[in-house]
Parts: C-alpha cells; sequence; structure tokens
C-alpha cells in the first residue's frame, strides 16, 4: 500500500513537470525569433562616423511605438504580484 502511494506521488510529479516543461517550451519568453529582427536591424548601421550616415541611420530607427511598448511593460510588471 505505501508502495502505491509513493509510485502515484511520482507519477503526478512527473506530469506536472511535463505540462510546465511543455508550456515553457512554447512561451514567447523563451522564443526569440520574435526579437531576432529587431535585434538585427539594430546591429546593422554604419560604421562610419560621417554626419550624413548617422542621420540616415537615426531615420531609419523606427521610435515611434517606444511610449507604447513602454506602456506595455509597465502594465506587465505591475499586473504581477
Amino acid at each position: 500500500m505505501k508502495n502505491r502511494g509513493i509510485i502515484l506521488l511520482l507519477c503526478i510529479l512527473v506530469l506536472v513537470l511535463g505540462f510546465f516543461g511543455y508550456l515553457l517550451a512554447n512561451s514567447d519568453l523563451t522564443n526569440s525569433k520574435k526579437y531576432e529582427r529587431e535585434i538585427t536591424e539594430v546591429e546593422t548601421v554604419t560604421e562610419t562616423d560621417e554626419t550624413a550616415d548617422i542621420e540616415e541611420d537615426l531615420d531609419a530607427t523606427d521610435i515611434d511605438s517606444t511610449d507604447q511598448e513602454l506602456l506595455q511593460i509597465e502594465t506587465e510588471l505591475n499586473s504581477n504580484p
């Protein structure tokens, strides 16, 4: 009887750990494909320090949605206890 309880407990533990592993594998936190494109765009700037090239890089940088992203991050941080 005691062995059945231990085996049942181990089975439940394996199922719970498997479920959490599945959630982590499909989570946006561990899936970096979403951000790779943006990082690549930031890293591809000109190497020169000419004013025209710097202005071109600044014009190509999208900062219009920065406020919205910051508000979204703040909301996520405040929603978690």
